[in-house]
């Protein structure tokens, strides 16, 4: 499957997102940056913000700023067990079979935007009908993520068509496999964009072809990674064949995970780590919470 390679903005940036503490004792925040952060913010947006301190961190200095008032939303870090979070980095960063000398590392995507469903008359009534039922479901459960269907091509962001047989027009020749999607996704890893095949062929009975549509739309919800170990073959998340594939309770945890605000966004598996670790050091001292930012 042809990936489209996104460029990874730097953690911590002005335009994005980035971790902050706030002491409940005297309601003071404390957020923390990294330089270039800390003068952009200070030179464009206020000029009275000020650094109560600093830090060393492989190199990079990181500012601690005093008083600083977020824009957008803050939301309490949301705190999961480590089995939970193994396979979830194993899914959303491929953990387990990611290479260090990678140039260009898994990040965390997501839809920003609605997702507008445009579904090309290749694909029967009959399996339209049983998606969007599913396709309900997860936008009803899953907060901050929207999902709808437009009968104009032209206003959608995701493009659903099947294949037939050889004679069948693929609509994107991106796609090269009898099925299989194509994402695009901007900067700041929001994906943008999905075209999604899907295989039509007589050989194939009803159930088959919705269990396979399903479970290819789960995976264009994050660009995720299939797992190699789970114990769930059935689990929509696992590479293991089955005859039947299920959107089990723990996959649902996972997407609800993902859309969560209570973890940063668009990041890499070293910064989420490091993420994790900062809030759960902070949750062990009196009167301390971790929250993160959101703008």
């Amino acid at each position: 499957m042809t990936k489209k390679i996104a460029v990874l903005l730097f953690f911590l940036s002005f335009f994005f997102t980035f971790a902050q503490h706030k002491k409940s004792l005297d309601s003071i925040n404390v957020a923390y940056m990294n330089i270039k952060t800390y003068q952009h913010y200070k030179i464009k947006v206020d000029s009275k913000v000020d650094s109560i301190g600093f830090k060393i961190d492989k190199n990079d200095t990181i500012i601690m700023v005093k008083g600083y008032k977020s824009k957008g939303v803050q939301v309490p870090y949301e705190e999961k067990d480590s089995i939970f979070l193994e396979r979830y980095k194993n899914i959303v960063f491929n953990k387990k079979y990611q290479k260090k000398n990678q140039k260009v590392l898994p990040t965390m995507k997501t839809w920003k935007s609605e997702i507008k469903i445009y579904v090309d008359k290749s694909v029967d009534k009959n399996t339209i009908k049983k998606f969007k039922e599913f396709t309900k479901y997860i936008d009803q459960e899953v907060d901050s993520l929207k999902i709808s269907f437009v009968r104009n091509k032209s206003k959608s962001n995701y493009f659903i068509y099947g294949m037939k047989d050889a004679t069948s027009e693929n609509f994107d020749v991106r796609i090269l496999n009898k099925e299989g999607y194509y994402l695009e996704w901007n900067g700041k890893q929001n994906i943008t964009n999905c075209s999604l095949k899907l295989n039509m062929q007589d050989t194939l009975n009803e159930d088959q072809k919705l269990n396979s549509l399903e479970q290819n739309f789960v995976l264009t919800l994050g660009y995720f990674y299939l797992e190699r170990n789970f114990t769930e073959c059935t689990s929509y998340f696992s590479i293991c064949r089955s005859l039947k594939k299920t959107f089990s309770n723990n996959d649902l945890e996972i997407l609800k995970y993902h859309y969560s605000y209570g973890i940063c966004k668009g990041t890499n598996l070293e910064t989420f780590e490091k993420n994790h670790a900062e809030a759960k050091a902070a949750l062990k001292k009196d009167n301390t919470k971790f929250y993160f930012s959101h703008e």
